[in-house]
C-alpha cells in the first residue's frame, strides 16, 4: 500500500528545479513538448485541482508575462482553463475514453471513497521557478490536508494506482505549470532573470473545492483538461 507522504511545506525542491531549469534554458537543452500521440507517457487521465477563478485570474497574468519573455511558441498552461495541480496520473494516454468507461469510473469511486468528509483545500503560490520542461509557480499547503487526500485517493485506489507506484513516483512539492517550453527560448537569459526575479512573490491564495479526473485535449496553444467526473470538497 502506499504511504502517506509527509506535508509538501519543503521549498528545497524548487530551489533545485529552479537550479536544472535555468542551466537546461542557458544551454538550450531543455525539454520541447509536443502533442501526446501514439506511445506517450505524459498527458493521460489525472486527478486534478483547479484553481478558484481569483488565483486562476492571477496565474493566467503571469502566464501571458512569462510567454512574452520566453518569446512565440510555447503553450500556456497557466492561461484561464488550464490552470491546475495534478494530484495523481492515472494512466497513459489514450484516445478510447467513452462515457462508460470502466477505469474512470473506478478513479471516480476511489475518488468519492478518499474525499468524502475532506473540506476545501487551501495553498499559497509563494513565487515561480523553471524546470527543464516549464516555468512553474510554487504552491504550499497551508495545513496537510491535501496530503492526506492525496494519501487517501492512493490507498483508495488499490490496483489503480499502478502508474505512480510502477515509476515509483513521489510527489514532494505542489505546483502549477504555468508555460511549457514547446520551442525554443528565444531569450534565455531574460527568461531566467524574469523568473529570479519572481522566485518571491506576494503569497497568492489559491482554494480548491473539488477533485477533476480528468483527460486532456491539444487546442493548437496548451492542453486543456477535459472533465471526466468530480468530486467536490465540502
Amino acid at each position: 500500500m502506499t504511504e502517506p507522504m509527509p506535508c509538501r511545506t519543503d521549498r528545497a525542491p524548487f530551489d533545485r528545479l529552479f537550479a536544472e531549469g535555468a542551466a537546461a534554458v542557458a544551454d538550450g537543452s531543455h525539454r520541447i513538448e509536443v502533442p501526446p500521440g501514439g506511445g506517450s507517457r505524459r498527458w493521460g487521465v489525472s486527478a486534478l485541482l483547479r484553481p478558484d477563478p481569483g488565483a486562476e485570474a492571477s496565474l493566467a497574468e503571469l502566464a501571458r508575462e512569462a510567454a512574452v519573455v520566453a518569446g512565440d511558441g510555447h503553450w500556456l498552461t497557466g492561461a484561464v482553463g488550464n490552470s491546475h495541480l495534478t494530484m495523481r496520473a492515472l494512466e497513459y494516454p489514450r484516445a478510447d475514453i467513452r462515457d462508460d468507461d470502466p477505469c474512470v469510473a473506478r478513479y471516480a469511486k476511489a475518488l468519492s471513497v478518499a474525499s468524502a468528509g475532506v473540506p476545501p483545500l487551501a495553498f499559497d503560490i509563494f513565487g515561480l521557478t523553471l524546470t527543464p520542461l516549464s516555468v512553474m509557480a510554487c504552491a504550499l499547503p497551508v495545513d496537510d490536508a491535501p496530503d492526506r487526500l492525496s494519501a487517501a485517493y492512493a490507498a483508495a485506489l488499490g490496483d489503480d494506482a499502478w502508474l505512480e507506484d510502477g515509476i515509483g513516483l513521489k510527489r514532494d512539492i505542489w505546483y502549477l505549470n504555468i508555460l511549457h517550453f514547446a520551442a525554443p527560448v528565444g531569450d534565455p537569459r531574460a527568461l531566467i532573470d524574469w523568473v529570479a526575479d519572481r522566485r518571491d512573490l506576494t503569497p497568492i491564495p489559491l482554494r480548491a473545492t473539488e477533485v477533476e479526473i480528468a483527460t486532456w485535449r491539444f487546442t493548437g496553444s496548451a492542453m486543456k483538461p477535459l472533465r471526466l467526473a468530480a468530486s467536490v470538497l465540502r
